[in-house]
């Protein structure tokens, strides 16, 4: 059986998550384009130790940016010290087989171990299946909100 590693993104993973990025692109729901997220995008999540990666035997198939980018404190929230969730996303090749779950539960273990009250995000209206992923782990919607021209719902979830 393959197993999962979930782990801070490295400089040496940059061509392989934009390439990743990229294939995404188009996919039902995403708002990404082929200009963002960007190898600049992730070389600055790398720098912070923001950007996560999902590997199955030694392949990148899920990433996912996490941090202190405070770019939604101006946002009513539950959770009075939040990681901010961004940048999600799956290989396509990998769709369907509860990637997105397993990576969304190793985000909540390691925000709670990092001592974190609760995780905030924007989620595009159109992204159905995010939508359904989110509700179904406990996350709750709190509002609505327009940002780089497009309609978000906000999501939290609150340990």
């Amino acid at each position: 059986m393959s197993n999962y590693e979930f782990q801070l993104a490295r400089y040496d993973d940059i061509f392989e998550i934009v390439s990743l990025y990229h294939r995404i692109v188009g996919t039902p729901g995403c708002t990404w384009t082929l200009d963002y997220p960007s190898k600049e995008t992730a070389e600055n999540d790398i720098r912070n130790d923001w950007l996560y990666t999902l590997r199955k035997d030694d392949k990148i198939v899920a990433v996912a940016s996490v941090g202190d980018f405070d770019e939604l404190s101006d946002l009513q929230w539950k959770p009075q010290k939040p990681w901010e969730l961004a940048r999600i996303g799956v290989d396509p090749s990998f769709q369907k087989q509860g990637i997105r779950t397993r990576l969304l539960r190793n985000i909540i273990r390691t925000a709670k171990e990092k001592g974190y009250d609760g995780i905030r995000m924007l989620v595009s209206k159109t992204n159905t299946a995010a939508l359904a992923l989110y509700e179904k782990n406990g996350f709750e919607r709190c509002g609505e909100v327009f940002r780089f021209g497009i309609d978000f719902y906000c999501y939290q979830i609150t340990f």
